[in-house]
């Protein structure tokens, strides 16, 4: 079963066995296979395949691996890993692609594959996805190969740890006291090796890898995901709390209190007190659901600011073409050219806790002093109609606005609010941000957006 829905815009997601299942895992194998070789003039390019813990891993993983042998790929079984740690594994081997199994932050039974070429740059929309797809749909049956293809079997987790390790300075950081919510996910594959390393003292919360999710959605997108850890860090009189999404490439931070800190504004302390102090005037992205405080943090402090569309595909892109040090999603993704310009949640929490370091300020501070505006947050409309008809006709009803853009969906600015309105690239719901200068305006414009929608 290889449902061709499956094939989405960032990556290749759906549920288990019923949109995907070990055929379909296969078909994937030999359409990337044959597509890797178009791409690459090598008889026998190289791919790192590795995986998360999802109880479907495994046999999904074998099926694939065995797809890109039939189409002559020599492999490299990285074993288990965060995502983050697969596109380090993919640059360090200077493999010629790769591909991680696993459905991020999904709950089960979802899962999925994210597919990259060389250097960890990803395949997706308008750049590959669309033609995975297609040669996947003309695989029918499975071959044999004649002559043996290579596959090693490597494990780096001790690599990847010392590579991060070396991004800051352990006498530099301060004894914090700090509880870690790894929710069961991948990031408890390198937790306890990390924070021994480090000079603060770790409180661990389900650090054991249990991709069931027994004690809660691995997404720290989601405040009542974080209840545990808000509870934890109060009763632990703990300086703070991170949370890890399930592979490990998303984090959210909670204050001393326990309050949830935005993602956005966790992204405006990292630009302004790390990555424009050790790079000033430096290039840094942020995505178009961010606050406007990001932007005005980042050319306050001398830097360039550039806004991207939302999702990593683009984010990376714009990172690239721009140069840039530091890149932000509201979603909690952290981007860095330092790391192949890839997301890495253990480096982000490493990064935080060196800009932490360097100031006297509380983390909660950090919303003291970014949070001048009021938002929603993204709320999410199921909607079956996400036609640009659809959005035009909302757009209709704000013409007296300081600006109208179509650069990711709908976005209009006002003096004293703004709003994006975007489809949602892989389901059938639209995403509405509002930000504004109170929050009576916050509530007012979303309710007459609610019923615009």
């Amino acid at each position: 079963m290889l449902n061709p829905e499956v094939f989405r815009a960032y990556d290749i997601r759906g549920i288990i066995p019923d949109e995907i299942d070990e055929e379909g895992a296969y078909k994937i194998g030999c359409s990337y296979g044959s597509f890797l070789k178009n791409q690459t003039s090598k008889k026998n390019p190289k791919i790192v395949v590795q995986s998360d813990a999802r109880p479907s891993s495994p046999s999904l993983k074998a099926e694939l691996i065995q797809g890109l042998l039939e189409k002559g790929l020599e492999v490299i079984d990285g074993g288990l890993a965060t995502t983050p740690m697969h596109y380090f594994t993919v640059n360090r081997t200077r493999a010629d692609g790769g591909i991680m199994v696993t459905a991020s932050h999904m709950p089960l039974p979802y899962n999925g594959f994210k597919v990259s070429l060389e250097g960890a740059v990803n395949i997706g929309t308008g750049a590959g996805m669309e033609e995975l797809r297609d040669l996947a749909a003309n695989i029918n049956m499975k071959t044999t190969s004649s002559r043996p293809i290579r596959v090693d079997q490597k494990n780096f987790e001790n690599d990847y740890l010392e590579f991060l390790l070396k991004k800051i300075d352990p006498l530099k950081i301060k004894p914090f006291r700090i509880v870690v919510d790894a929710g069961n996910g991948m990031a408890g594959l390198l937790l306890e090796k990390l924070t021994k390393r480090l000079p603060i003292e770790a409180i661990p919360l389900y650090w054991e890898i249990d991709m069931t999710f027994p004690n809660h959605e691995a997404n720290p997108l989601k405040e009542e995901t974080l209840a545990a850890l808000q509870n934890k860090v109060k009763e632990s009189g703990a300086d703070f709390g991170v949370a890890f999404d399930g592979d490990a490439d998303r984090i959210g931070f909670v204050d001393e209190s326990g309050q949830m800190i935005m993602a956005d504004l966790s992204a405006a302390f990292l630009a302004e007190e790390l990555f424009l102090k050790n790079h000033p005037g430096a290039s840094i992205v942020y995505d178009i659901r961010s606050s406007r405080v990001v932007p005005e943090i980042i050319e306050k402090a001398g830097g360039k600011a550039f806004r991207s569309r939302t999702g990593h595909f683009y984010v990376k892109e714009l990172m690239r073409r721009e140069k840039a040090v530091f890149a932000a999603e509201r979603s909690g993704h952290f981007y860095y050219q330092d790391f192949f310009y890839s997301e890495s949640a253990i480096l982000s929490f490493l990064y935080f806790i060196a800009a932490l370091s360097q100031t006297n300020q509380k983390v909660s501070e950090i919303t003291n002093r970014y949070g001048k505006y009021f938002s929603t947050g993204e709320i999410n409309f199921p909607l079956e109609d996400r036609s640009p008809r659809r959005l035009q006709e909302i757009a209709k009803k704000f013409e007296d606005s300081k600006e109208v853009n179509w650069f990711d969906g709908l976005s209009v600015t006002y003096d004293d609010w703004w709003f994006n309105l975007r489809p949602s690239a892989n389901d059938p719901l639209l995403r509405l941000t509002i930000e504004g200068k109170n929050q009576e305006i916050v509530n007012e414009k979303l309710e007459l957006l609610k019923k615009l929608i």
